[in-house]
């Protein structure tokens, strides 16, 4: 969450719980060729498969590597060679390998686009993924030999890419077993040959494309993120430095690397892994690099561990706790989903709304109806608490003749006033926080509707309509070759109508003024469904004031409510 949604979050709140109290107030208050002879002849054999479980106690370092790591040895060449792409082709995503070390290079996904309208690339130009080291000696320029080089699948279809090199008597084989259904993939590391002390690393170094084109908002939201001795953490560059903060403890169930909508993870199946990470960034490109390192002891025993690359969505990532083996193990990856602060309240709310959206989705299929449908849904919910935040602030402007005289009486004895004030609230039936409490239940839809709005990846590049061309990004239309947005104009314009039908005393003649222009400032550049939302929002709480004129509570002047 960046700093400008931060303070809109506290702005907002400020005005929504304090409203009340200003109208009291004013009216008067991210080789040699190997031998695959013995290869399994079919996926049910590669089910059957199985790694006996190491007992090795969970060791994770906590202290900060201050030191670059050294120099590692190359491993050494039995012929010399030229890399070959490698690919494996699923339902979901084209994974590009590299005969070099059997290092991931690239992930297209096919039902993700980039700002060209091409299938998306999520990893950045120039990164390696799934390079090995054993010790100090390296093997990610060393020949990996496939047993295949392409590789389609379709459907529940599952296979298995293998990938073998040799070394100075050594003998390393990856076994990386795909779903063409799943984003998923499962991978099982072997060494041969290696002393049985030896220490075994999986790297990934570079970091995840740049997918919405906007290099300060993508330095934003990119970071490293864990989950370590049950707690989810996330680390930007500066965390990863040489004085960050110290890495976590505990037993690791995964490391990974986010953007906004996008995750590549490393999920640890058991307690035998450590953990480096370092980051760095050019603060002129904004570019940032990371590098993660899964260690663990050889052993003899190989190294199991599950592949996300895809996309953040809820379901999604919740669906990752079964391997594609059917072995289920509960991670918790949607931790890493944005629910804002106070989570054990937030978090539920969010989801609640979140599946709602969707499951409204199915029966509406243009993004943007929805969202103007599900904001009079939500109206009618928070309907009875805004109608009686309403009231009470009503009934609170029929006493302010009364409040008046009774400062008046007293001058400036700020004691006596508050005495006889309370006493006129008891003997009227008025709650004085009466038109502020209703508000605060509302205050984690408020928050959570942010969060859905600003980062579903739902909504990327949805089109609603006109020049709404992608509901994640604010609108944009081009006048005199100044870049202007729409959506926040015309909330401003339905917040000023909104505030100049319910403030009618002099004394708030500013705020209908000053309040379009804050409002219109806080959501300028916020995503078009979320200021679609708010705008729709607006005109829905103008047509109940209207109502609520006409009632006998009503016929006073209301006052203004800034929020759902």
């Amino acid at each position: 969450m960046d700093r400008r949604t931060i303070l809109a979050f506290v702005l907002i709140g400020i005005i929504i719980i304090l409203t009340p109290y200003y109208m009291e107030l004013v009216v008067g208050d991210r080789p040699r060729q190997p031998d695959f002879s013995e290869l399994p002849k079919s996926n049910l054999e590669l089910e059957r498969r199985r790694v006996r479980e190491p007992e090795q106690k969970p060791v994770v370092s906590p202290e900060r590597q201050q030191e670059p790591p050294p120099a590692r040895e190359e491993a050494k060449q039995i012929r010399d060679f030229t890399p070959k792409p490698v690919y494996v082709e699923t339902d979901l995503f084209t994974a590009t390998f590299s005969t070099a070390g059997g290092t991931l290079k690239s992930v297209v996904l096919k039902k993700y686009s980039d700002l060209d309208g091409n299938q998306l690339e999520i990893i950045k130009p120039g990164s390696s993924a799934l390079g090995i080291t054993l010790d100090d000696q390296s093997f990610e320029h060393l020949e990996f030999v496939p047993h295949r080089e392409h590789i389609s699948i379709t459907g529940n279809e599952q296979t298995e890419l293998i990938f073998r090199a040799e070394s100075e008597g050594k003998t390393i084989e990856k076994r990386i077993l795909f779903q063409a259904n799943r984003y998923r993939s499962d991978m099982t590391l072997t060494v041969t040959g290696a002393d049985r002390n030896s220490r075994t690393s999986l790297l990934w170094k570079g970091g995840l494309a740049d997918t919405e084109g906007n290099p300060e908002e993508n330095s934003i939201y990119t970071m490293v993120v864990t989950s370590a001795g049950g707690e989810v953490d996330q680390w930007d560059v500066e965390d990863l430095g040489p004085n960050g903060d110290p890495l976590p403890s505990g037993t690791i169930s995964w490391v990974g690397l986010k953007t906004k909508y996008f995750l590549a993870a490393f999920i640890l199946p058991d307690g035998r892994y450590e953990m480096n990470m370092t980051g760095e960034n050019s603060p002129l490109s904004l570019e940032e690099h990371y590098e993660t390192e899964i260690v663990a002891e050889t052993n003899d025993t190989p190294l199991t561990l599950g592949l996300y690359f895809g996309p953040i969505s809820y379901d999604l990532l919740r669906s990752q706790n079964q391997d594609l083996r059917g072995n289920f193990k509960e991670l918790e990856l949607d931790e890493i989903m944005d629910y804002g602060f106070l989570r054990p309240i937030m978090k539920p709310v969010t989801i609640v709304i979140l599946k709602s959206f969707l499951a409204l989705h199915n029966i509406i299929p243009n993004y943007g109806i929805v969202i103007i449908v599900f904001s009079i849904l939500i109206k009618i919910v928070v309907f009875p608490m805004t109608h009686k935040s309403l009231v009470a602030a009503a009934k609170m402007q029929e006493l302010q003749p009364k409040i008046t005289a009774l400062r008046e009486k007293h001058g400036g004895d700020q004691q006596k006033v508050s005495q006889d004030m309370m006493k006129l609230y008891k003997e009227e039936g008025v709650n004085p926080l009466g038109g502020c409490l209703p508000m605060l239940p509302q205050m984690p839809i408020l928050f959570s509707l942010f969060n859905v709005f600003s980062g579903a990846i739902e909504l990327r590049q949805t089109e609603f309509a006109f020049w709404i061309t992608d509901l994640s990004q604010p609108d944009r239309i081009f006048l005199g070759g100044f870049e202007v947005h729409v959506l926040p104009l015309l909330m401003a314009v339905s917040s000023f109508f909104q505030s100049k039908m319910t403030m009618k005393d002099p004394k708030q003649a500013a705020m209908v003024y000053i309040m379009p222009i804050f409002m219109t400032w806080i959501f300028w550049s916020m995503s078009s469904g979320l200021v679609l939302y708010w705008t729709m929002f607006n005109v829905l709480t103008l047509a109940q004031q209207k109502i609520m004129e006409k009632t006998k509570t009503g016929k006073k002047s209301l006052p203004h409510m800034f929020s759902p």
